[in-house]
């Protein structure tokens, strides 16, 4: 079966949007800009891939909900979650005797053995309905928690966390291949104030220009905002 069977129409169009850009990129180039000898070796693509796997451009969907988008999520799971466990303490035990009649081939052969200490002494419906109860509880308090965080954010949200994620992925590769740190001699140039011109230099963000402005194009993202990311992701910014 394949992997992506599940996937929605938008996550199909991400994946082919991004094989698209990927194909975009010069991987002989981007193997030259490492400045290591010899040929660009079939490892070094599939690292680059892995790499950009999962960055898209643009704002960060999951750090980017307002208030007006994030409280009816909140209150629909809450609402849904509330209804589930109104439902399974209402029904538990027929549930678990449906579940228990129609085991045969289900159940585990070694499953007694098995049963976790706080669930010794159930039935296979029993056990599993004890720990979806429990799992719904803990997921509910994580919820809570998560909620209460979101309603008092603290500082500005990132852009785009993605990018500083891919960044790091593309340090490790660099460093792989180089045997350096990624950061390491890189310099600040803005004599000429152009903002989609490469002003922070140095071997790995010749890399990263490359890769990003190849792919996405030179907007997404600028110079800037690579560089600035970049130090955030090494620990480098103030």
């Amino acid at each position: 079966m394949d992997d992506d069977i599940h996937l929605s129409e938008t996550g199909r169009k991400r994946i082919a949007e991004r094989a698209a850009a990927f194909a975009r990129l010069d991987l002989a180039k981007a193997w030259r800009t490492l400045g290591v000898e010899g040929d660009c070796p079939a490892t070094f693509e599939v690292d680059m891939s892995e790499a950009m796997s999962f960055y898209s451009p643009g704002p960060d969907q999951k750090v980017s909900l307002d208030a007006k988008t994030r409280t009816p999520i909140y209150r629909k799971l809450e609402k849904t979650i509330a209804g589930l466990q109104d439902q399974l303490d209402e029904m538990h035990d027929h549930i678990v005797w449906e579940i228990d009649a129609a085991s045969t081939g289900i159940e585990p052969e070694d499953f007694e053995e098995t049963l976790p200490e706080d669930y010794e002494g159930l039935s296979f419906g029993g056990y599993h309905i004890h720990l979806l109860i429990d799992r719904l509880a803990t997921f509910s308090d994580i919820l809570d928690e998560a909620k209460r965080v979101h309603d008092k954010p603290k500082g500005k949200p990132k852009q785009n966390e993605t990018l500083s994620d891919t960044i790091k992925e593309l340090g490790y590769v660099f460093k792989k291949y180089t045997g350096q740190e990624p950061m390491t001699g890189y310099r600040f140039d803005d004599w000429n104030g152009i903002d989609d011109a490469q002003v922070y230099q140095g071997p790995f963000f010749d890399l990263l220009h490359l890769v990003f402005w190849s792919m996405y194009g030179h907007e997404n993202p600028t110079s800037h905002v690579l560089g600035d990311t970049a130090r955030r992701a090494f620990n480098l910014r103030k």
